[in-house]
């Protein structure tokens, strides 16, 4: 059976209104299917969700440590590294900046009096490993950049490069239907 399209100021309506919707994907640029701007089109990523050093290791706070001191020392230290007092933070910090002395003189790293920390699970930048363990007597939390502790689920570390199965298409909304 043939289809025969009537072109009529409905069906000219129709077709102006899809190619206009194009034109506003199009010019939008789309997210490839990774959720958001990726960057690597020159666009503008989205703002960081937690503190990162400037090698993009993944910035943490014990919630065992009080009155702005660190609890975390010897075997817990080697697992969680604590921050360097004057390592460059990205994010950027919001709160205020400090350091504390730890018991073995070291200084360390603080953000609104929370001393920070890495983890030594996070293998590469932007991982995110020991967001919510609990770990040497306590839970370890990523870093706002507002210094607050980040207690929700953590959010990928960086986009799957394994195929989707869906070739970037997300559905666009289409629901079926006929036109009328």
């Amino acid at each position: 059976m043939k289809v025969k399209i009537r072109a009529t100021p409905r069906t000219f309506g129709l077709v102006a209104a899809l190619a206009a919707a194009g034109l506003f994907a199009a010019a939008c640029g789309g997210n490839n299917g990774t959720g958001g701007n990726s960057g690597a089109n020159g666009s503008t990523a989205a703002p960081p969700t937690h503190l990162t050093d400037s090698n993009g290791d993944t910035i943490y706070l014990f919630a065992a440590d009080h009155d702005g001191q660190s609890v975390c020392t010897a075997s817990c230290a080697s697992y969680w590294p604590p921050v360097k007092a004057g390592t460059q933070l990205t994010g950027p910090a919001q709160g205020s900046l400090g350091a504390i002395t730890r018991q073995d003189g070291s200084k360390q790293e603080t953000l609104d009096g929370h001393p920070l920390y890495r983890y030594l699970g996070d293998h590469s930048p932007g991982q995110t490993n020991g967001q919510g363990l609990n770990l040497s007597g306590g839970l370890w939390w990523m870093v706002s950049p507002g210094g607050v502790a980040i207690t929700g689920a953590a959010a990928p570390a960086a986009p799957s490069t394994a195929p989707s199965g869906t070739g970037g298409y997300s559905g666009g909304g289409y629901t079926g239907g006929g036109y009328g």
